[in-house]
Parts: C-alpha cells; sequence; structure tokens
C-alpha cells in the first residue's frame, strides 16, 4: 500500500511543477475511480516483479540443509513472507491448505527474504498436508467415524478408556477434606457417615457421604462447597427426569409432591431425621433395580440432546470430586499475566453452544481451556468432538483428571459421548493445534486477561480456519464497525465478522457483574467482493 500512496504523492508533484498557466483538463466522474483501479494494478504488478527477482536471486546461493529443524525454519519464515500472499488469495480457496499454520512467533513481524530451499511456500504446505493426511485417524467409538485429529503425543494425551482412573465417589471427595465436614443427621438406629445409591449404569453404584461443611446452610450457593447431601438429592431428580423410561417411575419418584421419593428426601434432610432420609434412599434403589429388570432404564432425549441441566450436573459432580478439595492450587499464577486464572460457569457455556451453534457434528477447541469444565460440557450437551489444550501444569494436570473422571461418570449414567482430548502445552507452539485448528467448527479462546501481542498472535492464527468457523472471545478480535479498505484489506480481521452478546451477573469466577462476549464468523466473502472490485483477483 505504499506504493499506491506514493504514487499518488508523485502525480501531485507533478502537477505542481507544470505551468502555471496549464489549465487543468476537467475529469470524468468515471476517472478517480479508473485511477486508483489502475494504481492498485500496478502496485500489485510490481509487489510481484520483486518477489520473483527476490527467489531468482535466492536460488543463487547455497542451499541449506535438509534437517527436519531446518525445514521446520523454512516453512515457517515462507509463511512469514507470504502473509498478504495468504490472505489475498484466500476467497479464491474455500478451504485453506492445512499446512499454512502459524507464524513464527520468535522472529519479527518483517518480510524476510524466503530461504533458498528450492522449495515453494505452496509445495511445503502440500507435503505438510500429505503428511497428515498419511497418519491413520483416531475412531470415534460412539459411531465408528473418523475423529477430526490424527494424532496427539502419548505424555499429553487423555485416554477415553474410562479404565484410565478409578472413579472417586462422594465419600472419598468428602474424605480429603474431612476436617471441614461434620455429622449431619440425627440418629434413632445406628449412625451412617455414607450411603449408596443405584445409578442407571449395569451395576452402577455410588457411595455418598451424609455429612456436610460445618459452615452449612441451605441456602448456601453450591459453587462455594460441596453439599454431599444435595448432591444425592439432585441425582435422583436427574435419574427420575432423563434416565429412565417409565412415566409410573417419574411420578413415584419426581411427580408426587406429597410422598414421592424426592419428597421424602427433601423432607428428611431439612428436618434432619437420618433413619427417613437412608428409608427413602434404599426405596429408590429397590424402583430403580426393578425398572432396569423391566428394560426401562434409557435415556429419554434423543441422542446428542443431551438436556443442559443434567449434562451441568454431571460436570459439577466431576468438578467437586477432582478439582474442589484442591482448589486453592489454581491461585498459583502470576497476577496481570496471560496466565490468570478464571473459569466460565455453567449457564454462560450453554449461552455459547447455542450461538456458536455447536451440533454433534462440530469440532470444538478450547484454547486455554483451563480445568477442561468447557470442554467436559461441550461433550456432554451437544455429543460433538471436544478438546483443549492449557499451558499452565496444575490446571492441566486437572483437567486430564477431569476428562478421567468425566468418561467414567458417563459410564455411570448409561450415556455414550464422543472423544475428549485434553492436553499440557502452548497453543501458539503446538502441533496437535496447527493441525486441528483447519478442522474446527467452534473455537473458544477466554482472552479476558490477553495481552495485545498474543492477541495479535491468535489472529495469525486465525488464518487457518476454514470459512464458516466461529470464534467466542471475551473480548473482540474485530471491532463490528470493521470496514475493508486499501489499508487493511491483508489484515486477519478483514476475514471476521463479529456479533456482540451480553451476560449477567455470576456467569464468569472472577466477577459477579454482567458483561459482554463475541462470536466471530470466518466470512471471506467481503474481502472477495473488494478485490473483484478492485481488479485484484
Amino acid at each position: 500500500m505504499d506504493l499506491f500512496f506514493g504514487a499518488s504523492t508523485n502525480a501531485s508533484r507533478a502537477r505542481q511543477s507544470g505551468s502555471a498557466q496549464q489549465q487543468p483538463k476537467k475529469r470524468s466522474p468515471a476517472e478517480p475511480a479508473r485511477q486508483s483501479r489502475d494504481t492498485l494494478q500496478q502496485a500489485d504488478r510490481k509487489r510481484q516483479r520483486r518477489r520473483a527477482e527476490e527467489r531468482s536471486s535466492e536460488r543463487q546461493k547455497q542451499p541449506l540443509p535438509t534437517s527436519s529443524s531446518a525445514s521446520l525454519s523454512i516453512r515457517d519464515n515462507a509463511i512469514v513472507n507470504t502473509n498478504r500472499e495468504r490472505v489475498g488469495s484466500l476467497p479464491s480457496s474455500p478451504r485453506p491448505q492445512k499446512g499454512l499454520t502459524r507464524l513464527d512467533r520468535s522472529q519479527p513481524r518483517i518480510r524476510e527474504k524466503l530461504p533458498a530451499s528450492g522449495t515453494s511456500p505452496k509445495s511445503v504446505a502440500t507435503q505438510e498436508t500429505e503428511r497428515c493426511a498419511s497418519v491413520p485417524p483416531l475412531m470415534n467409538p460412539l459411531n465408528g467415524e473418523k475423529s477430526p485429529i490424527s494424532d496427539f503425543s502419548p505424555n499429553d494425551q487423555v485416554a477415553d478408556d474410562a479404565s484410565a482412573a478409578s472413579l472417586v465417589n462422594s465419600a472419598d471427595a468428602v474424605r480429603q477434606s474431612e476436617s471441614q465436614y461434620v455429622d449431619y443427621f440425627q440418629w434413632q438406629s445406628d449412625a451412617k457417615r455414607d450411603i449408596e445409591l443405584h445409578l442407571p449404569g449395569a451395576d452402577s453404584i455410588e457411595t455418598f457421604s451424609l455429612r456436610m461443611p460445618k459452615s452449612f446452610e441451605r441456602e448456601t450457593d453450591l459453587r462455594d462447597e460441596y453439599l454431599p447431601i444435595n448432591d444425592l438429592i439432585s441425582t435422583v431428580r436427574a435419574i427420575a427426569l432423563y434416565l429412565v423410561e417409565s412415566p409410573e417411575f417419574k411420578r413415584v419418584v419426581y411427580e408426587d409432591n406429597e410422598n414421592g421419593i424426592m419428597r421424602q428426601l427433601e423432607r428428611a434432610r431439612n428436618r434432619r431425621n437420618g433413619d427417613d432420609f437412608v428409608h427413602a434412599v434404599y426405596e429408590f434403589n429397590r424402583l430403580l433395580d426393578q425398572e432396569r429388570a423391566n428394560g426401562d432404564v434409557r435415556p429419554v432425549f434423543s441422542k446428542n440432546q443431551v438436556p443442559s441441566d443434567l449434562a451441568i450436573h454431571i460436570v459439577e459432580q466431576t468438578y467437586n470430586r477432582i478439582v474442589a478439595p484442591t482448589v486453592d492450587m489454581l491461585r498459583q499464577y502470576k497476577a496481570f499475566s496471560n496466565n490468570v486464572y478464571g473459569e466460565i460457569l455453567p449457564t454462560l457455556i450453554s449461552e455459547f453452544i447455542e450461538h456458536a451453534k455447536i451440533t454433534a457434528d462440530s469440532t470444538f477447541i478450547d484454547l486455554g481451556c483451563g480445568i477442561g469444565n468447557v470442554v467436559l460440557q461441550v461433550a456432554a450437551q451437544t455429543g460433538c468432538y471436544a478438546c483443549g489444550i492449557e499451558i499452565m501444569k496444575v490446571p492441566a494436570k486437572l483437567a486430564k483428571r477431569q476428562a478421567q473422571e468425566f468418561a467414567k461418570r458417563m459410564q455411570l449414567y448409561n450415556m455414550g459421548h464422543s472423544p475428549v482430548r485434553i492436553w499440557h502445552g502452548d497453543f501458539c507452539e503446538s502441533t496437535d493445534v496447527q493441525r486441528l485448528l483447519p478442522q474446527a467448527d467452534v473455537v473458544l479462546v477466554n482472552n479476558y486477561a490477553f495481552d495485545s501481542k498474543l492477541n495479535q498472535n491468535l489472529l495469525q492464527m486465525f488464518l487457518d480456519l476454514k470459512e464458516g468457523t466461529r470464534i467466542i472471545s471475551l473480548k473482540p478480535f474485530v471491532t463490528p464497525d470493521h470496514k475493508i479498505s486499501a489499508r487493511n484489506i491483508y489484515s486477519p480481521e478483514s476475514i471476521l465478522t463479529v456479533r456482540r452478546y451480553q451476560y449477567w451477573s455470576q456467569c464468569v469466577s472472577w466477577t459477579d457483574s454482567g458483561g459482554e462476549y463475541f462470536v466471530q464468523t470466518v466470512d471471506r466473502s467481503r474481502m472477495k467482493k473488494f478485490l473483484a472490485r478492485h481488479g485484484m483477483m
């Protein structure tokens, strides 16, 4: 674009140096538009000639060694050199080349010369695509379809095999913080601290604690502390509403407001009557076993349309057993850095799913997934392929453990789900992210605390996204009033459109106030129209 404005300046100087008595020619109304188009075409031709001369001169130099590290450097530098060409050529190619994945962020943003490798950027991209395609893809155990990601590092992968870790019961979670819990019920018979609850999965039983926190009040927000008795009652409700296809079972357990199982449990909890509470649990177990014998223990909803409150219940159970006992470890981060920790709460996640149109056929990736709550809820609620990456060691470790616990809990509730992948790493450098981005349908970035440099790096990564991919963020990557012009035609912002949404209080962990989030969509049609209008295609 310097050539464009330089040409205008030179023309102005030429006119000023002419004869003072010479009268200017009268231009037709179409003359300015024609000159602007000619100037843009002339600048584009000069740019192409300069690149051809640079490539010709570099081929005469000694070629670099062809080691794997050298190949990576060649590929990264080629991408730096061809950033404008990539953006300009995207409208004519709906699916970007998978090999062109990111800029080398260790180098400044300058137009370096292409290394003398004898390989053009296009051929590098082709080789990378062929390499990824040669790796046998993972299979979705739910439907036998190929998973979008080809391979993962064994050390970072979370297996879907539910046997990878043992189930953490409610009673186990309470024992991890036993000093903070006290006996809650009063007993006429022998006192109990634990009780078994039958679940819909085959031979599935969970041991729930009958103790409560010392500071317990019935009005306490469930986010503050783990309340095992309330958790048991919520589990009974979820099973009656969604996981047993028997109207009679639903009526006896949930709909009878006088003598139903739910009413008995709530009345016994409020009165602290342990004997009545245990009796109601035993009666529920008997009814569920009877429905299992009748073959009616199965979800009442269609596949991949899990009710949001059921999905949230399972994810919150996972959180309370894995994260809650060690939540203080999450506060170990550097203040005012890109690694400041914060959680997006379930209500807002459900809004993300709705507004970003996440379905069972989507591929979802969370860049900076923290403890993995968003990944797990999206997987549970939509049945889509969901994955996340986290740079901080403690949240990444907890996220992996949550993924294992989540897989087991889905089995307890007799529910299937698509693969879930969570790994530890830097999303700016991860090769797994590079391979996954071109296939992603929805990308989440909680960039609320990110600095401008990291947001710019993300914008460069978004160049690899396919047409129609949605990007959810807490801060916008492009302003709603962004207009494409000759100055910004090659900027990554020009391939994005954006919509703004409001969220209310208690939707995020770092504030009780409301705020806003943004859904950007990759849309190269506006750029294509602009280039066609100026004769640049």
